[in-house]
């Protein structure tokens, strides 16, 4: 659940970067959560996503949708099934890079 949470967190703070594109596949080396300048939490590249797989889409709508405010929703954009924790060591399900509608 933790690493969910980070998850969560990172796709957060990543929405700055929403203008950067994912790849036409996941990149042979995953993205990695990182501690950015200002504190928050984010992922090293986030150009390392590829497109959100059917398979996973709804896990993907949900964990963004988590992000939701009254005046804000989210999406994922993005989907690698390798992607790291702070630690280095895998997600469990993979990571999503979520972006605002």
């Amino acid at each position: 659940m933790k690493s969910i949470s980070l998850v969560m967190v990172a796709a957060l703070l990543s929405t700055a970067c929403a203008s950067m594109t994912i790849g036409e596949q996941p990149s042979a080396t995953p993205p990695q959560l990182v501690r950015a300048q200002g504190g928050g939490i984010v992922w090293d590249t986030p150009g390392a996503f590829g497109p959100v797989p059917p398979a996973v889409a709804a896990k993907g709508a949900a964990r963004c949708a988590l992000l939701n405010t009254a005046s804000q929703t989210y999406r994922a954009l993005g989907y690698h099934p390798y992607a790291k924790d702070m630690g280095g060591q895998l997600l469990p399900e993979g990571g999503f890079y979520c972006v605002p509608n």
